[in-house]
């Protein structure tokens, strides 16, 4: 554990100060979040077990990959710009370029840059994508404060546990009403990281929560749009600002997730709180992320792995089908339902576009997402060929398609665990390759590559300075 800071004093150049610190917790604290909060604060790394931290690590490959792929759109640029306005002094790296920012400032950007893509990775069971707010806010903190890379593992590892269990708590009733978890439960996760490393214990680690539980927002009418991942972003700066001003001593409600008009009485309408603690120490919520080969919304993944299956399985090609109909849940044509995309991002929301790219070039990564791929004539043509079938029976994690060939042959595929989940995880090695497809355009193949290095030592290193430096071009 980090040496906790006795308090920060916010000004515009973000100064240390000292104070006492309290470590009991407000007698109107809810047992569940006192229980959650003292094992994502008290746990040691090295209490951590290991196939977690390697997970952490995973994560932390992912999560470099897309921010430095993700700089340049330009919803991270634009956030950049104004963030470089504001000034202030310069704390930690706006990966994929050689700028520096103020921490909330680059927990901001990063964030951006992370979720701009939609190719982060996912809490399968709740649909949050936790490692863009965690590394967000993660990164910035650990390189202004100079934490071991021990230290911001362990801070994923444990925002990831608090974070998914809130979401478990708040699923499926939240999501259903309108709000965008990474949003909400993600500003949650950073302020762990946040408790992490400021070192905040006890009441002041209660107040951290309960200062980003007020800051938890985003709707999902936003999603295709840029402020969907300013919704990460936000939710990474909200928790790194909820750490500093608890640590200087600003206070919350005591009980900021089972009060009487806290989070789960207004954000879900059939909280569980039980799930807050079912399992804690013993069952890790990581082992619940999928990590996404497919740069779209992740909902579409098990449908694009089902029309796949009719090429790669069936040896089907485009021009001997005549139809397809996907066997998906509601979910899927809810949030992924745009039937004429103009843009590449908007691509990303259409479970028709995505299908059709999948089965004419074998791939769905950041490339296929084009502006230029959403006008293609042979797209077009099989988008118009699939058929959108919603099934509440069949749950978001599977997709099955039935197509129509040219003869009059039905060919069906089923897919039970899309790629990249759970049950169907990418190794180390496919990890790497979707890594090196996004950064290496940017901070060439050979430098990626010692990126991919130091991110699997980072376990050992001192501090993460040396990582990041590799983050930005040379």
């Amino acid at each position: 554990m980090p040496a906790p800071i006795n308090c920060v004093c916010i000004t515009e150049t973000i100064s240390l100060i000292q104070i006492t610190m309290a470590h009991d917790y407000d007698d109107r604290t809810s047992a569940e979040t006192r229980t959650l909060l003292d094992f994502v604060s008290g746990t040691s790394p090295d209490e951590i077990p290991g196939d977690v931290l390697h997970e952490s690590t995973r994560c932390l490959l992912d999560h470099v990959g897309l921010a430095i792929a993700g700089a340049s759109e330009p919803a991270a640029s634009i956030a950049r710009e104004q963030c470089r306005l504001l000034g202030g002094e310069p704390q930690a790296t706006a990966l994929g370029t050689r700028e520096k920012l103020r921490a909330t400032d680059a927990a901001l950007v990063n964030g951006i840059a992370c979720h701009a893509l939609d190719f982060d990775d996912t809490h399968v069971p709740t649909i949050l994508h936790p490692t863009t707010p965690l590394y967000s806010a993660g990164t910035a903190l650990a390189e202004w404060r100079g934490s071991r890379g021990i230290d911001l593992l362990a801070a994923h590892a444990l925002g990831y546990e608090l974070s998914a269990r809130v979401s478990n708590a708040l699923y499926p009733e939240h999501y259903d009403a309108g709000w965008h978890m990474t949003g909400t439960t993600g500003a949650l996760a950073s302020a762990t990281v946040a408790i992490r490393l400021l070192g905040l214990q006890g009441i002041t680690a209660a107040h951290c929560l309960s200062i980003a539980a007020t800051q938890a927002s985003g709707h999902r009418e936003q999603f295709g749009t840029m402020t969907k991942p300013f919704h990460a972003g936000h939710a990474a700066s909200a928790g790194v600002w909820a750490g500093l001003l608890a640590a200087g001593g600003f206070t919350g409600a005591p009980d900021p997730l089972q009060g009487r008009r806290a989070m789960f009485a207004v954000m879900s309408s059939a909280s569980t709180p039980a799930d807050l603690v079912d399992g804690l120490g013993e069952r890790w919520q990581i082992f619940d992320n999928g990590v996404k080969p497919y740069a779209c919304g992740v909902v579409i993944h098990p449908a694009v792995d089902a029309v796949r299956d009719l090429a790669v399985r069936k040896g089907l090609t485009a021009d001997r089908i005549d139809s397809i109909k996907l066997h998906v849940h509601p979910l899927v044509r809810e949030l992924t339902g745009k039937t004429d995309p103009r843009t590449g991002l908007e691509g990303k929301f259409s479970v028709t576009f995505a299908c059709a790219i999948a089965l004419l070039d074998g791939r769905a990564g950041e490339r296929e997402f084009s502006d230029t791929a959403v006008y293609r004539d042979d797209v077009r043509e099989v988008m118009a060929k699939i058929e959108v079938l919603p099934d509440p029976e069949v749950p978001h994690t599977q997709a099955g398609a039935t197509a129509l060939t040219t003869d009059g042959e039905t060919v069906k595929t089923w897919v039970d665990h899309a790629r990249g989940t759970p049950g169907n995880r990418l190794t180390d090695d496919e990890l790497k390759e979707k890594f090196h497809g996004l950064a290496d355009d940017v901070i060439g193949h050979d430098r990626a590559e010692k990126l991919a290095a130091a991110v699997f030592s980072i376990k050992d290193a001192a501090t993460v300075d040396s990582m990041l430096e590799l983050t930005t071009p040379d």
